[in-house]
């Protein structure tokens, strides 16, 4: 199975250097297309995306849990855009939702 980033230019190219395959996205319905066709094609086991898109990504990640589908594996990494710590939130409130007590970290 092969990894893949989805982002800008300046994104994927970093992945690109150590051999994934990079995926050029300019703005958040751009990624969602890409995504989908990635899923669907099912030959990545890694999605590498920048971490200011786990928002627009949660929909497709919460169908995909539900069906029971284990890949492919998304990972967040911050950006340029100094955009961080979302997937930590994301987790901490799934978290809080499981236990029933609101965590803080």
């Amino acid at each position: 199975m092969k990894v893949a980033s989805i982002g800008d230019n300046m994104f994927i190219k970093m992945f690109e250097l150590i051999g994934a395959v990079g995926y050029k996205a300019e703005d958040e319905e751009e990624l969602k297309k890409i995504l989908a066709q990635l899923i669907k094609e099912k030959k990545y086991a890694i999605i590498v995306l920048p971490e200011r898109y786990v928002e627009a990504t949660r929909e497709i990640r919460e169908k995909l849990a539900r069906e029971g589908e284990y890949f492919p594996l998304f990972a967040f990494l911050p950006d340029h855009t100094g955009i961080k710590d979302r997937r930590i939130e994301e987790l901490k409130r799934l978290i809080s939702l499981a236990v029933g007590v609101e965590l803080k970290l």
